[in-house]
């Protein structure tokens, strides 16, 4: 077995029982599941809470109105008048409505007069579903036939030819959204983790072993190796733990009308397969370069004045990914996709929700493995010299002799 395949399962093996990864595996798995679930269940909490409703009035009027207000709107009670007006009790007692509307008429008028727990969060929908019917008092035609001359069929179809409905646009900008979370989470925590495993063997002293025995660049390129192999497990369990979580919740959920118009959650072989690319290349980018800059540190505690910078473009790239899902074709978000450090993230962005040419692939591609391997050099060379250094960082000079030589 080689010295490289040694050193790799060593550190494998290490990084993947060590407590810290398993509690990032957890916290991570249980964050995707929260974020696949909590704004579902907002909407249809929210959803819940303002559809029962109490309509007062004369039945000419309320049997209609509850027929108009059916597609937005529970009629939990109709009820002739009120004798008082409503309190929370009332409505409390009333399948804890979230507001009474009582209907009156004058002449060929319509007049509703509500009475919400909060004003702030009654539908506007409510005047919309009572337009066919004050249209129908003023006119005398039926309400169904009011109804259908004012409902328009809407067809919207993409003119890329990508998706056939807004509902498929959607859900591709949920996946990229989802895609993108998982590439910065699995930098974010990972990166952190190869900073300080570098940091703590000099500081023990490890690393004077190691360096005597094995060429630095071996070193390194196995942690990078055995940090982009542990990261892949941490992928692939939150990506099953997020669409287990949105596949159970949307078969909760089929009855009601959250998440009416998402479509389905298509993702083609080689949309995966750019993924898998774009985030080796992102997550080899990064890796390198908290390594080569955490061997310039002689303590733990020192990791964060080099980590912190680090960090910088990987906010920003993920910034300009949310972005670029409402905006992939902009000239900011067409010249990010080609940017090392930004690529991984905006460019999948852009392949998940708009058409891009196979040759802007191609380019970002080779522009950001060429990168990664000029990352790697420099990094390397930075290590050997960092990871020998102690009591102080070397100085810029000795940093440049490094790359040099």
């Amino acid at each position: 077995m080689s010295t490289l395949a040694v050193i790799f399962n060593a550190e494998f093996v290490r990084r993947i029982r060590s407590r810290p990864y398993l509690i990032g595996t957890a916290i991570g798995a249980l964050g995707v599941a929260l974020i696949a679930v909590i704004p579902s269940f907002m909407v249809h909490a929210v959803s819940s809470s303002t559809r029962n409703l109490v309509l007062v009035g004369p039945p000419a009027l309320t049997t209609p109105a509850g027929a108009a207000l059916r597609p937005d709107f529970s009629v939990v009670a109709v009820l002739p008048r009120l004798d008082a007006t409503p309190t929370l009790a009332f409505l409390d007692a009333h399948r804890h409505a979230s507001a009474v509307a009582t209907l009156s008429r004058t002449g060929s008028r319509l007049h509703a007069l509500v009475y919400a727990r909060d004003p702030s969060l009654f539908p506007s929908s409510f005047a919309r579903d009572l337009g066919p019917l004050q249209i129908a008092l003023a006119t005398g035609a039926p309400l169904e036939s009011v109804r259908s001359r004012l409902t328009v069929p809407i067809d919207v179809r993409d003119v890329a030819g990508r998706f056939e409905n807004a509902g498929e646009a959607d859900a591709a900008k949920a996946v990229a959204y989802l895609f993108v979370l998982l590439l910065y989470l699995a930098i974010l925590l990972n990166a952190q983790a190869i900073s300080t495993s570098v940091t703590e063997e000099k500081t023990n002293r490890i690393a004077e072993l190691l360096v005597a025995a094995v060429d630095p660049v071996q070193l390194l390129t196995a942690k990078i190796l055995a940090a982009t192999a542990t990261g892949f497990v941490q992928l692939g369990v939150w990506t099953a733990i997020g669409f287990l979580a949105g596949s159970k919740l949307t078969e909760g959920f089929t009855n009601g009308d959250v998440g009416a118009n998402a479509g389905p959650l298509a993702i083609s072989s080689s949309e995966i397969l750019l993924f898998v690319a774009f985030f080796l290349v992102g997550f080899a980018q990064y890796s390198v370069l908290f390594a080569g800059g955490a061997s310039l540190v002689s303590r733990t505690e020192d990791v964060g004045s080099i980590t912190g910078p680090l960090m910088l473009p990987v906010v920003g790239a993920f910034v300009l990914a949310q972005l670029g899902i409402q905006f992939p074709n902009g000239p900011l978000m067409s010249s990010a996709s080609f940017v090392p450090l930004l690529a991984p993230f905006v460019m999948f962005t852009r392949i998940a929700v708009t058409p891009v040419p196979a040759w802007q692939i191609a380019l970002s591609l080779a522009i950001n493995v060429a990168a990664a391997i000029l990352f790697a050099l420099i990094a390397g060379r930075v290590y050997r010299v960092g990871m020998l250094l102690y009591g102080r960082p070397p100085s810029l000079r000795q940093i440049v002799a490094a790359m040099r030589a």
